[in-house]
Order: C-alpha cells, then sequence, then structure tokens
C-alpha cells in the first residue's frame, strides 16, 4: 500500500530528485548517508495545517548518525 504522507522519492526544481535508499555525502561530517524516508508535515507545526513540505529523513549506514532536513537544508547535498 503506498502511503501518500511518506513518497519514496522528490523532485527539487533546478536540482533534479532523490530516491528514499540514495546515498548522499554528507561534507561536514564526512560520512555517507542514506536517505531513509521522506514524509510529509504540516509547515507550521499545527496539525489542522493543510499545507505540507517534505522532511528528508537520513542516517550513517552504522546507525550512529541521523539527520532530518528541509528541503532547502538538503540541496547542499545534492551538489
Amino acid at each position: 500500500m503506498n502511503d501518500p504522507y511518506s513518497p519514496s522519492g522528490w523532485d527539487i526544481e533546478g536540482h533534479g530528485s532523490v530516491d528514499v535508499g540514495d546515498l548522499l555525502f554528507d561534507d561536514v561530517q564526512l560520512i555517507w548517508l542514506c536517505l531513509d524516508e521522506i514524509t510529509l508535515e504540516p509547515v507550521t507545526g499545527d496539525p489542522m495545517e493543510t499545507k505540507l513540505e517534505p522532511v528528508f529523513w537520513l542516517s550513517s549506514k552504522d546507525l550512529d548518525y541521523s539527520v532530518e532536513l528541509s528541503e532547502s537544508e538538503l540541496i547542499p547535498y545534492l551538489n
């Protein structure tokens, strides 16, 4: 069953697309991160909010480091 609030991929205008399972390099931590999940969450945090934005959940292979990023925060990982 396909969950509309957890897409398997996301197109980022002008930067290409990412898919769950993609590996992205973190230049600061100097580690590879796997894109574990993409979720759509309310912009304001209000559960009644109707506007949603993507949140990208990444973790290192050995799971000792994880991070959640907004679309704008993810863009540097794509360059």
